[in-house]
């Protein structure tokens, strides 16, 4: 039963090799789809200034422009290897800032957190997508749970995070250490989110990144080894410590979006909630996989894959998280 398992695994994950590998290990950023981030402070009666921050995605960037209602002053461009970000301010007619469209956004799989803070000091967020790039900030409700959306879409484009989960789901057995291990995971990284986060404790970004997918190596090995792994005798365990470190890569993404300052605690909550619905939607799109095929009777023990064929998803899981330590480290080197 465990063996044929692994082949319906291994079938899934052989689909993961030819469908999405050779294009991630092209990027080596692969970790996040970062959000264009826009800021809208309120200066006076109907002035305010505008700041919009859009990421560099493979080398490029992605050409976004703010749409509003109001005139718009002299742009200030501030741009750095990673983000172009443009100030400038509006003056609003009598209606006031009613209209907030993103021109491009259709074109990417990017979304807009927009951050408005009024002169009383209330502070809303909201999200513009690709699907709804027009926000109408007198209809609009405060959008505060945007940070659910933003915690899903960071785990679900998070490539290796999922290839993570994806290897972790290789290696337990059982549903009893599967939930354990899935518990012990969730336990960890929503302590390092959360320390990170509150500026508890602060960690450089990039050495993180980089060891993240070096945990990946470490599992796609611990699964190679079959009996001889850590994850075997004490999955949790080891569940745990990698917990902790992606607890802290899921900190970063947060920071640069950022907090509301009013209601920090609760979008950090919101954050984690989404993260933990990202992750348990891979967990259930595998097992869902994997029963269909089981009840498809695609696969025999008569048939197919050995035991060897079946590790190939595992090195292929390994080089690219592996080629990602390499072009990582580089990266911190330089």
């Amino acid at each position: 039963m465990y063996i044929a398992r692994l082949k319906n695994i291994s079938i899934i994950f052989h689909l993961a090799c030819v469908l999405v590998l050779p294009l991630i290990a092209v990027d080596a950023s692969a970790d996040e789809m970062r959000p264009s981030l826009l800021r809208l402070t309120q200066s006076g009666n109907q002035q305010w200034n505008l700041s919009f921050k859009q990421p560099q995605i493979n080398g490029r960037f992605l050409n976004l422009k703010v749409k509003t209602n109001c005139v718009a002053g002299a742009v200030t461009p501030l741009v750095s290897d990673t983000a172009l970000q443009e100030n400038y301010a509006l003056t609003c007619g009598p209606e006031g800032l009613s209209r907030i469209q993103i021109d491009g956004l259709e074109r990417t799989l990017v979304d807009t957190m927009v951050t408005i803070l009024a002169s009383n000091g209330q502070e809303t967020n909201h999200l513009i997508s690709s699907s709804q790039p027009v926000l109408f900030v007198g209809e609009s409700a405060p959008a505060v749970p945007v940070y659910v959306i933003l915690g899903v879409e960071h785990l679900i484009f998070g490539i290796d995070h999922v290839l993570f989960v994806l290897v972790l789901l290789y290696v337990v057995r059982g549903w009893k250490n599967l939930l354990k291990v899935i518990t012990s995971f969730t336990v960890a990284h929503s302590i390092t989110l959360g320390l990170s986060s509150l500026q508890i404790m602060t960690l450089a970004q990039a050495p993180v990144e980089a060891l993240i997918s070096l945990s990946i190596v470490f599992l796609a090995a611990e699964a190679i080894r079959k009996d001889k792994g850590y994850m075997t005798r004490a999955p949790w365990v080891v569940s745990a410590l990698f917990g902790l470190l992606h607890g802290l890569g899921f900190a970063g993404a947060l920071a640069e979006i950022g907090l509301p300052k009013e209601s920090a605690v609760v979008a950090l909550l919101l954050f984690n909630v989404g993260i933990e619905i990202g992750q348990l939607a891979v967990v259930a799109g595998a097992l869902a996989s994997v029963a269909l095929l089981n009840r498809l009777v695609i696969l025999d023990s008569n048939q197919a894959l050995t035991y060897t064929v079946m590790k190939v998803p595992l090195y292929c899981a390994g080089c690219v998280a592996g080629y990602w330590f390499v072009e990582r480290v580089l990266t911190i080197a330089v």
